[in-house]
């Protein structure tokens, strides 16, 4: 006889459900026969919600520290759950305090505006627990969006841009960020630590209202200029050994980045990207320049790499996302900190694209990854030298959740994302899965399902007595008496 493996997903949906339900075929349950699938598909138990899943099938979803910098990384889950009921309030609250904190007066607004406020609102009533977003995504609001005019549509979405504006006040973000207790890299951390300041001095101010009024936003900015001169200011000795007409253009170039940073408005965004692109300019290969030019211009265009930005300044960071509002600080700062896929070999590099799928991915942090883009992991290994050691070390996270038969579906990827890192890092990477142990794994899952299943027949079972004699009536009214 053929028996299909346990880490089978057909084995498990036709078996699991057939337990639950007592029945031995899949035609009577009401899910069984909804998106059928390969039998090598791994089964995604959304389909039965009601019942769950013993499994994880995401390592967004496991308790990981990132394979570059070794912090631990908030679930995916976890930060979009923060986002829905700590940030953002529920949609209902939020309605009714865009009308006097952005002076929204309904009865000025246009005839669309008016009919999708009216509706959008009767939705939030219905689901109080709901954030304007959660409630955007709801059947209703969908149907709504597609069945009814462009102007009605465009006015949904404006109403959502103003509830994702209303904020808490700093006390209660600071408070509220320090319940996750983040693993900050340096500038998150320092930022983190000017926002706990300024809860003391201004508890019931926003964190916009607090890092964009003119005296505190100064000090920041000076902060910020301080550090871009010094670091224009460490190239101009290399400038020195161009050759004369290569020089010339990056003396140039010099000049009009000391503009840029100390004499454009605060409210110009890119001022970073925009002096590497007119050295990268001046510095362009030239019929004249000579066999030392190259390694000069080569290292200039390295220094400026260095230049302080809102990933690696928090004094950048602060100018930068202050002015965006409190709710759109608060998540970037805590996004920095999710578990993502990153792309061993990038999805978007020109010419050389990288597939994907879980055997091309390890998992970084947010900052990390944004951070990496399509770098080979050799260059990028050079300012994270400890990238090794913490990618063997999240390898031996990800293979300890599988023995353990928490994680399923990934029993090869520890093996199969080998080669993947060791071609992209150019051999700096090898790494050891000597701690995977499949059998233990599979033996794991079968007790883990076999809990599972009787754990979910007894709830059946308590239910439908809840349904039968004396409770028949009344359903749970009278369970607790």
């Amino acid at each position: 006889m053929n028996i299909r493996p346990i880490n089978s997903g057909l084995f498990y949906k036709t078996n699991y459900t057939a337990a639950l339900t007592g029945q031995q075929t899949r035609a009577a349950l009401p899910f069984a026969n909804l998106h059928s699938q390969p039998q090598t598909d791994t089964v995604s138990f959304k389909r039965a919600p009601s019942q769950g899943s013993p499994f994880v099938h995401d390592p967004r979803e496991l308790d990981l520290h990132c394979g570059c910098c070794g912090k631990l990384m908030l679930k995916n889950s976890a930060v979009q759950e923060f986002m829905d009921k700590k940030v953002y309030y529920p949609a209902y609250i939020a309605l009714d305090k865009i009308k006097y904190e952005q002076n929204f007066r309904l009865h000025e607004q246009p005839v669309p505006m008016q009919k999708a406020y009216s509706f959008i609102k009767n939705e939030a009533n219905r689901h109080k627990h709901l954030s304007m977003d959660e409630l955007m995504q709801t059947e209703r609001v969908t149907n709504y969006r597609r069945n009814n005019s462009k102007a009605q549509y465009k006015a949904l979405a404006e109403l959502r841009d103003r509830c994702r504006a209303v904020t808490h006040s700093i006390d209660y973000l600071v408070d509220e960020i320090g319940r996750l207790n983040p693993d900050f890299q340096k500038t998150e951390d320092t930022v983190f630590q000017e926002m706990k300041k300024f809860a003391k001095l201004y508890p019931a101010d926003s964190i916009s209202n607090i890092f964009t009024r003119p005296d505190i936003r100064e000090q920041y900015l000076i902060k910020l200029q301080n550090k871009q001169n010094a670091k224009l200011k460490k190239i101009t000795p290399l400038i020195q050994q161009l050759s004369p007409q290569y020089a010339k253009r990056a003396n140039n170039a010099l000049m009009q980045s000391y503009g840029i940073f100390n004499r454009e408005s605060s409210d110009i965004l890119h001022k970073r990207q925009r002096v590497i692109d007119l050295f990268d300019r001046a510095l362009a290969p030239m019929p004249f320049e000579t066999p030392t030019d190259r390694p000069v211009a080569d290292l200039i265009m390295k220094r400026l790499e260095s230049l302080p930005d809102s990933k690696n300044d928090a004094n950048a960071f602060i100018v930068k996302y202050a002015p965006r509002g409190s709710n759109k600080f608060v998540e970037v700062l805590v996004k920095r900190l999710r578990n993502t896929k990153e792309h061993v070999k990038p999805q978007h590099r020109k010419g050389d694209n990288g597939e994907s799928d879980k055997k091309n991915y390890i998992y970084l942090c947010g900052k990390c990854n944004h951070e990496r883009m399509t770098q080979k992991y050799d260059e990028f290994i050079e300012r994270h030298p400890q990238m090794p050691q913490n990618t063997q070390n999240q390898i031996d996270e990800i293979c300890d959740y599988i023995n353990r038969g928490i994680l399923d579906d990934h029993d090869t990827w520890p093996n199969d994302i080998k080669e993947p890192l060791g071609d992209e890092s150019e051999g700096l990477i090898v790494i050891n899965t000597d701690k995977l142990d499949v059998e233990a794994a599979k033996k794991n899952r079968s007790t883990k399902l076999e809990k599972h299943i009787e754990e979910q027949k007894r709830k059946n079972q308590e239910a439908d007595t809840l349904m039968t004699g004396p409770y028949r009536r009344h359903g749970k009214k009278y369970l607790n008496v």
